[in-house]
């Protein structure tokens, strides 16, 4: 190999660590709050459902604007993209950190979203453009899906790091010292380059997908919550119903969509979005509601659950670029289906021993949950990716960020939903301890466990007891969902895969793909 040969060799690995390394603090922040919510319930005073919005509005708001800044990367150039989203991110980030009401920082995580709806298709439209030889290109996307499966899980582990020591804003504020060095390198190691043909851009279409989204996962949220006025609830589900038809009429009869349907028409594409969409959803959901198990039945600190989740995003990291590689050889029908059910298997056993606190069989069902979701989100990237040609890699990553977003959105909102209401049907109090309490300790168990504080007498212990037993058997219902989700969605794309013709078009490993531009940026 040639010197020139090899700077350009050990240049393109550098910049897959650049491009990891910003996008992992967006990874991150997609959980990073889960420990906090204790935190969140004493200094705010947040609701149940506010707490529900503060996290879940950052994926939801990402689900529209990715339709933008996906395609908008392809016309101003992914560099200058990144760059724009890594300084809108750092801002928010110490808008969020300064929050003193729920209100404020539900925006401030708005705002977060809109610089992540920037960073997420550029890294990943930036790996498509660098790495041309197929295995490589694998590779790298495998790297890039380690990071999201990884990114989400390892957020508790830094926040309750950082909360064992700190105030809750402190997690925000971590974000900045990175975003500085990612700058820096970003400015450094890329060139700036944009597509020769530019595609039309409008905003209609992520103001649809926006208010489809958010409308739906509010009408959700609003049935569930405990006296919730009815029209609330259709109102909104109507609003989001209808953007979400009006969106996807408006990309089917567009001659250049934001979001291009017809690549779906691709079956390993399908699979691919299958596969980055339901697991995540049980993921980010499920996470969100074993953080706060830990936390107030087990009485860990936001630290020690941090912790706990550590196997977690290790061994979806560990999992995912060997996955990735792995699949050349077996294919994406055996690959898919056998990491959902290492996954699911994970997740039955959490059901079946969370209440018994047995540490080392949870944290063997924490490997296989992250091993199972790191692998499959591999190769579900590399399947969406390569479903696209070169100069289409903005909109291919956009349908890839819509995907994991919206799977994390409605994980959060559905799942969390279903657990509120689990936790309200079973809590139950003798009737003069009910009398002496206010109505909200039914909401939620951080409520609940607020009220517990307060009092300090038998009627607070009675609380405290009921609110402890309640979320107990509503996480383990609602863990079982979650085995019986991915069960299925491994069950499906077993289908799926067997149903279809083999995969058609793909390169040979080891060659570059045809009409790949052969430079590095």
């Amino acid at each position: 190999m040639s010197p020139d040969n090899r700077a350009a060799d050990n240049k393109r690995w550098l910049i897959l660590a650049t491009v990891s390394g910003c996008f992992l603090p967006v990874a991150a922040d997609a959980t990073i709050l889960n420990v906090a919510v204790p935190s969140l319930t004493e200094t705010l005073g947040a609701s149940a459902r506010e707490l529900l919005w503060i996290v879940d509005i950052y994926p939801l708001v990402m689900v529209g604007l990715v339709l933008v800044t996906g395609p908008l990367g392809d016309r101003i150039g992914h560099q200058k993209l990144l760059m724009i989203g890594l300084g809108v991110f750092g801002a928010s980030s110490g808008l969020s950190a300064l929050a003193t009401t729920p209100t404020a920082l539900i925006a401030g995580r708005a705002a977060l979203a809109v610089g992540a709806s920037m960073i997420i298709p550029a890294t990943l439209a930036i790996i498509r453009q660098v790495f041309h030889v197929p295995r490589e290109r694998a590779f790298a996307i495998g790297i890039w899906s380690a990071i999201a499966a990884s990114g989400a899980a390892v957020g508790p582990v830094v926040g309750g790091l950082v909360l064992e020591y700190y105030w809750w804003g402190a997690v925000f504020l971590i974000n900045i010292p990175v975003v500085l060095a990612a700058l820096f390198l970003v400015f450094v190691l890329l060139t700036n380059e944009t597509a020769e043909d530019k595609e039309p851009w409008e905003a209609t279409s992520p103001v649809l997908a926006v208010v489809g989204t958010v409308g739906i996962v509010y009408a959700v949220k609003s049935a569930a919550h405990q006296g919730s006025p009815l029209v609330e609830t259709l109102v909104t589900a109507v609003i989001g119903l209808t953007a979400t038809g009006l969106f996807v009429r408006r990309q089917l009869r567009s001659e250049q969509p934001m979001l291009d349907l017809a690549l779906f028409r691709e079956g390993n594409f399908r699979v691919g979005v299958l596969a980055a969409t339901l697991p995540v959803f049980v993921l980010v959901g499920f996470e969100l509601q074993l953080a706060q198990y830990l936390q107030f039945v087990f009485g860990k600190s936001p630290w020690e659950a941090g912790l706990f989740l550590l196997p977690m995003p290790i061994a979806a990291f560990a999992a995912a670029p060997l996955v990735g590689y792995l699949s050349s050889r077996y294919g994406l029908s055996v690959i898919i289906p056998a990491g959902l059910v290492l996954a699911a298997l994970g997740y039955a056993g959490i059901a079946l021993w969370a209440d018994a606190g047995a540490s080392l069989a949870l944290s063997c069902c924490l490997i296989m949950i992250g091993a199972g979701h790191g692998g499959v989100q591999a190769v579900a990237s590399d399947a969406i990716m390569t479903g696209a040609p070169p100069q289409r890699a903005g909109a291919a990553a956009s349908i890839e960020s819509v995907s994991y977003e919206v799977g994390a959105g409605l994980g959060i909102a559905l799942l969390g939903s279903l657990t509120s209401v689990l936790y309200g049907q079973s809590f139950a109090l003798s009737a003069t301890v009910e009398a002496a309490v206010p109505d909200k300790v039914s909401d939620s168990i951080g409520e609940a466990m607020s009220v517990s504080d307060t009092m300090r007498n038998d009627a607070g212990e009675a609380v405290a007891v009921a609110a402890k037993g309640a979320f107990d058997s509503a996480f383990q219902v609602t863990t079982v969902v979650a085995t019986l989700l991915v069960t299925l969605t491994a069950v499906t794309i077993a289908l799926m895969m067997r149903r279809a013709a083999p995969v058609q078009g793909e390169p040979v490993q080891g060659e570059p793909e045809q009409g790949t531009a052969q430079k590095v940026l």
